[in-house]
């Protein structure tokens, strides 16, 4: 597992202070269109984004990658972007060294089961 490089209370003070209270979230990367930023009050709640450098590389944890964002926006840029980019970095790692993905996730489509007292009717021989 890679280590994170966390943001220090200095730097989400900093952070905090420059977004005035308001979501820092701008463009596609958050769900909004581009250049749009969200402004949201962080009066609900903050969280610290690393971005546009990931929470992985070293030197990430600087204010310039700092961002105050709304758990909102924090939340949609995690699932949408940040897990996809993850999972795409392991599986270029893995081709590289050789290992080949498996197919399927393992688990086999449960089968119908049919009973003597119900059997199963497809929708195209009902009558």
């Amino acid at each position: 597992m890679a280590k994170r490089y966390e943001f220090n209370k200095s730097t989400k003070r900093d952070s905090l202070k420059r977004s005035g209270g308001f979501c820092e979230a701008v463009g596609s990367v958050y769900g909004l269109e581009p250049g749009q930023r969200c402004n949201a009050p962080l009066s609900h709640g903050v969280e610290f984004d690393h971005y546009p450098a990931p929470a992985t590389d070293p030197g990430s944890d600087t204010l310039e990658n700092c961002q105050s964002v709304c758990i909102t926006c924090h939340r949609h840029k995690t699932s949408a972007y940040d897990v996809p980019m993850q999972a795409k970095g392991k599986r270029i790692s893995d081709k590289h060294r050789g290992i080949k993905p498996s197919r399927g996730n393992g688990f086999r489509k449960a089968q119908p089961q049919r009973s003597a007292s119900r059997p199963i009717i497809r929708r195209n021989e009902q009558q």
